[in-house]
């Protein structure tokens, strides 16, 4: 199908250094070639290469690479001695086996149909949506289609600081919190590797997007309560350093306290302003959703009746009669379309294998450990913060009320400072625990800790039972009703946050 006019291009510049287009883009990961074993034809003379994102010129001397799935695009002359290296008895820059080199990339998971214009100014590849847009920094852009990606490339995640987090981490010094112990890592049975595969990407550049606005938001009203606080004390610290009054010579610097204070309000304004236009709360509540979702697609391939007459293209709703607002996202309804016909080979036949059966279970009940480990974790952080939080607060508020009484008798500028910033910090501090909805996510993550432990409990019995063929059934509908649960703990996670925004303080 043609592209239409609207379908964004993006034109390789042919010159070193990745395109500021991409570097710049809100949702580009970092990610890295990986060494894969590739068969390489230099061309004699100039040709047409049909590549599976459509014809592409090759020149005399250009190489034009084979993988192992038989996918086949060419690579410049000038560009191929940096990325391939060859194999012996391969002797470089002739035909044979070569190995990719491991080089960062900048990958970009596309949303849309795109077209790339390449270097040579008349070569253009046309992208669908749930392909890869790959800069490998020289001058160069590839189309990757998700299981090429897969195959060929890492998603590279270097967690960050936040704000948000640092301030946790100070409230949270010196408290050990059990974390109960470490779930194993989930492994697919080998029958849904090639789903996996191509999801796991999809899911890292979704969780990615996820996290990078949730820590934004989550810092920004952090930052905008302890900013109101620190606002009150530049507006009486020059009361009680005297600087107004019992210190004429210092008397002209007071007003650097009220230039902070207006600064502290305009970084308030700008946050609250920031976060608003950028939607952070809205476009994390739909990451982390998505990223959810996408998540337990493979586990949730071999539950989907593929000959269901009339079958929705989100396998989420041929299976479960959930919150359709929440299931229904465009990402997901693509994926499920795009993956539909290797779910429906990979699952053919697979319940009459016992091996498979016996792999998948594990599976299953390994993904529910993680989630019960995760949430566990939750909980235990989130109770440990509430207790630090009330602590605290009871400490500023006790001071306070001896800052008051003692103000009865000893009149000190001081002691106006204590009756005045210290209440301020603790309502700070309150209401940012309380925007982060700390006790209800303690409280969620405990329940649903409970019920994931019955189910596996359920699943782990039906599969000891000797009828096999009423267990199977039996053991099917327990793990869907186990996502269901996940799903909907999810969604009153969703439903809690969502109607809370960034305060303006």
């Amino acid at each position: 199908m043609p592209p239409s006019q609207s379908v964004p291009v993006y034109r390789a510049s042919g010159r070193a250094g990745f395109a500021k287009l991409i570097a710049s883009h809100p949702r580009r990961l970092n990610a890295a070639k990986v060494e894969t074993q590739v068969q390489v034809d230099i061309v004699p003379e100039n040709r047409e290469i049909a590549t599976p994102e459509g014809p592409v010129g090759a020149k005399a001397g250009d190489a034009v690479v084979t993988d192992s799935a038989g996918d086949t695009w060419p690579v410049a002359r000038a560009y191929f001695m940096s990325k391939y290296r060859p194999v012996e008895p391969t002797i470089v820059g002739t035909s044979g086996t070569y190995v990719s080199i491991p080089q960062r990339v900048l990958a970009l998971r596309m949303e849309e149909e795109f077209e790339v214009q390449l270097s040579d100014g008349v070569s253009k590849l046309h992208g669908n949506r749930g392909d890869w847009l790959v800069d490998s920094g020289d001058g160069s852009m590839r189309i990757v289609s998700a299981a090429a990606f897969a195959r060929s490339y890492r998603i590279a995640i270097k967690p960050a600081r936040n704000f948000y987090q640092v301030v946790q981490r100070i409230l949270l010094f010196g408290i050990r919190f059990d974390k109960g112990p470490q779930a194993p890592e989930p492994q697919p049975p080998k029958e849904l590797g090639p789903l996996f595969d191509i999801v796991s990407p999809a899911h890292l550049a979704f969780d990615a997007r996820a996290i990078s606005y949730g820590n934004r938001y989550r810092s920004g009203f952090w930052a905008i309560y302890l900013l109101s606080a620190l606002t009150v004390l530049c507006g009486v610290l020059p009361l009680a350093l005297g600087w107004d009054s019992l210190y004429p010579k210092l008397h002209p610097f007071a007003r650097v306290w009220t230039y902070i204070e207006v600064f502290l309000i305009f970084s308030v304004i700008s946050i609250y302003i920031t976060g608003h236009r950028a939607r952070w709360r809205a476009e994390w509540l739909a990451a982390r959703t998505t990223a959810e979702l996408t998540w337990y697609l493979p586990l949730l391939a071999p539950l989907v009746d593929f000959d269901q007459p009339g079958r929705e293209t989100n396998w989420y709703n041929r299976i479960f009669k959930a919150d359709k607002r929440l299931l229904n996202t465009p990402e997901i309804d693509a994926l499920c379309e795009q993956l539909e016909p290797l779910a429906r080979t990979l699952s053919d036949g697979a319940w009459q294998d016992v091996t498979f059966v016996s792999r998948y279970l594990k599976w299953a009940i390994e993904v529910f450990e993680g989630q019960k480990a995760y949430h566990r974790r939750v909980a235990a952080r989130q109770h440990a913060l509430l207790h630090r939080v009330h602590r605290v607060n009871n400490t500023l508020f006790g001071l306070t009320a001896v800052g008051a009484m003692m103000h009865l008798f000893i009149h000190t500028l001081w002691l106006t400072l204590i009756t005045t910033f210290f209440p301020s910090l603790a309502a700070s501090l309150h209401g940012a625990i309380a925007q982060s909805e700390a006790y209800r996510l303690a409280m969620t993550s405990e329940g649903l800790i409970v019920d994931l432990d019955t189910a596996i409990r359920r699943i782990n019995l039906q599969s000891a039972q000797p009828d096999r063929t009423q267990a199977l059934a039996e053991m099917k509908e327990f793990i869907g009703s186990t996502i269901t649960i996940v799903l909907q703990e999810h969604q009153a996670w969703h439903m809690l946050v969502r109607p809370h925004d960034l305060p303006l303080a």
